[in-house]
């Protein structure tokens, strides 16, 4: 998701996938990376055999970003986020619920319905975002949780760029679930991110913090520095993120 030009409709409004991922697979396996998050439109928009090669290539695809909407009564859309799930074998599927307080239990009733859907293994990870999400609130997300499904299956992801006191929210309302951290430090006045050197005093603190409230699961470099200038293209955010990683892979250990 990183690497995608288009992802928040910069380059073409239709918001398709610009990037044709096969040609990066390799750089990124070289630079050490264990898996990668997938945006959605890699696969399902991409050819057959663009899309053959993607889940045959040289990395796993260990999180699947889905955009489905739960504001609608479109199972089919959510069955068809299973079967890329289980296609590509990924271990997560990040969503987001909606922003209606209105619908709080008919989408806790559409998670349900889409974990059972989902292979056996898979767990779905609520974003919780926000601004876009009612789940932003811990508690409105801990009742959404309770009533859709068990900790192995709902899981949840935090944010480095959230403050210390969010993130103990989070942990306070449902620390079990928190099993997956983005990290990021967008500047969202400005749209752009800095090199991860540069958070560094920030970055070992959010580790700390995360290691300190018993945080025992993975990091994704969400997004890197280059995004939303003229070097955002993956010839320069590659390098960047395999920058980031070592610095990453050296703070948490």
């Amino acid at each position: 998701m990183a690497l995608e030009p288009n992802r928040w409709r910069t380059v073409d409004p239709t918001g398709r996938a610009t990037l044709a991922l096969t040609d990066w697979l390799p750089a990124i396996a070289e630079a050490g990376f264990d898996g990668i998050e997938i945006w959605d439109r890699h696969l399902t928009e991409a050819s057959a055999d663009e899309a053959d090669a993607i889940l045959a290539g040289p990395l796993p695809i260990s999180v699947f970003n889905s955009y489905v909407s739960l504001d609608e009564v479109a199972p089919g859309d959510r069955d068809a986020v299973s079967g890329w799930v289980a296609r590509s074998r990924s271990r997560g599927v990040k969503f987001n619920v909606g922003n209606d307080a209105a619908s709080e239990s008919r989408y806790a009733e559409r998670i349900a319905a889409w974990l059972e859907g989902l292979p056996d293994g898979a767990a779905l990870l609520c974003e919780c975002h926000h601004g876009i999400s009612i789940a932003e609130d811990p508690a409105v997300a801990r009742r959404i949780f309770e009533a859709a499904g068990p900790p192995e299956r709902l899981q949840a992801i935090v944010h480095t760029h959230e403050e210390p006191d969010a993130i103990r929210a989070r942990f306070d309302a449902y620390g079990e679930r928190i099993r997956h951290v983005h990290v990021n430090f967008l500047d969202f006045q400005k749209g752009g991110a800095p090199p991860l050197r540069d958070e560094r005093e920030r970055l070992e603190a959010r580790v700390a913090l995360l290691d300190e409230l018993g945080f025992a699961g993975s990091y994704c470099l969400e997004f890197v520095h280059g995004l939303l200038t003229e070097r955002d293209d993956p010839e320069h955010l590659v390098p960047q993120a395999a920058e980031d990683l070592v610095l990453l892979r050296e703070i948490t250990g």
